[in-house]
């Protein structure tokens, strides 16, 4: 009997041990306060409950969410969580399009893959502003000249509007032929081996009324690039780190380019997350940086209103129904809460959520190209927790 009793003390012991263990491996610490112009904070000093991002640090402890590279939290313009992670660059002519194993931290720029498209609304907004771009209804078809013989009468009614909502009725095949398939029937990868790329997407047949059906293409946001540049007489990067990044001070931009001097609009530029989070805080302060206006306020709120939805299998899961200016707006609904999110994503898990009304945003990057990336399950489970206290 004493012995049936001590081996149930020590198993209770060795149990209860386990679970100390494992509810307080991982141990919060402030982020490191630099000289990047951004400020760091405890983020219990700004209402967020430590607990459930206790829980999600000690599952990836575990082995859990083992391709997430990086984590950070901005909750009322302090950086008060951040956290990386192991993992593989990406290369997408690697296995599974992993590169170099490298142990990422607050200096190593990460690939944005889509998440390049905000920025290309961005500048569209601050070319607007400057006068370069008339307005978002102004026809694309001005721009290009040259390809007077690839607008046809519906071509001719795509404007600047239906690009920043990839609403321009485009035939592409970015949804059917994913890029990631390596298929080099994929439009987008076209666009690197044809001789015209914006002659390429001009010709494309228009299979809907513009600003009638969303349609997920990187060609409407590559014409948005090509209009940047001739608009404003500068090729978008170049334009970009004079009104966006030199600004907010980022100067570390690894840029992709489909010809030398077309730059890829739609994606694959690398930044430091901690930059990411510069950029996405920017549409929770009305686009100021302290205090100097870098993006329009007017085109702040304009970047996140409702423009066109659609309803697509997956798609909705992943990111809701409703689309922006190159953003997502989605509501998550809990027993106790409903939180409007902003979201603007890129392959792999690379993301920017504004929660507008908690002034609080998330940076994701991650290297899940091949897996199905646990966005929504690490909000549910752990953010929004974090929140709702």
């Amino acid at each position: 009997m004493r012995t049936g009793i001590t081996a149930i003390i020590v198993g209770a012991m060795l149990f209860g041990g386990f679970f100390i263990q494992l509810n307080t491996h991982y141990r919060y610490h402030v982020p490191e306060q630099v000289n990047d112009g951004g400020e760091t904070s405890d983020l219990r000093e700004h209402g967020l409950n430590l607990q459930p991002l206790n829980k999600l640090m000690n599952r990836i402890e575990a082995g859990e969410y083992d391709k997430l590279h990086s984590i950070l939290i901005v909750k009322d313009g302090q950086l008060v969580f951040e956290e990386y992670f192991d993992g593989y660059k990406y290369n997408f002519s690697g296995r599974g399009y992993q590169g170099e194993y490298v142990e990422f931290n607050r200096t190593t720029l990460h690939h944005m893959a889509s998440v390049t498209k905000a920025l290309t609304s961005a500048l569209t907004g601050i070319a607007i502003e400057q006068g370069y771009i008339e307005s978002v209804e102004t026809p694309i078809y001005t721009y290009f000249p040259e390809y007077a013989d690839s607008f046809d009468a519906q071509k001719k009614k795509i404007t600047i509007e239906h690009l920043l909502t990839m609403s321009s009725g485009f035939d592409w095949n970015g949804m059917e032929i994913p890029v990631n398939s390596r298929n080099y029937e994929n439009d987008l990868i076209q666009l690197f081996i044809v001789d015209d790329p914006i002659g390429y997407i001009l010709d494309k047949p228009v299979v809907a009324g513009p600003g009638t059906r969303w349609y997920y293409s990187c060609g409407d946001v590559n014409l948005l690039g090509e209009i940047i540049k001739r608009a404003t007489g500068r090729r978008m990067d170049i334009y970009a780190e004079e009104v966006l990044l030199k600004p907010l001070g980022i100067s570390e931009v690894d840029w992709s380019f489909i010809q030398p001097e077309i730059v890829q609009a739609s994606g694959s530029n690398y930044m430091l997350p901690r930059d990411m989070a510069k950029f996405g805080y920017l549409f929770m302060k009305q686009g100021k940086w302290n205090e100097q206006q870098i993006i329009p306020e007017p085109w702040v709120h304009q970047t996140m209103q409702e423009y066109i939805s659609y309803d697509i299998p997956g798609w909705n899961e992943a990111y809701g129904t409703r689309y922006g200016y190159q953003w997502w707006l989605r509501t998550y609904e809990g027993s106790d809460y409903s939180i409007d999110v902003v979201l603007r994503s890129g392959w792999g898990c690379q993301k920017i959520i504004l929660f507008p009304e908690y002034e609080m945003m998330i940076v994701l990057t991650g290297g899940y190209y091949i897996e199905e990336e646990p966005l929504n399950e690490i909000l549910i489970e752990y953010i929004i927790p974090a929140l709702i206290i």
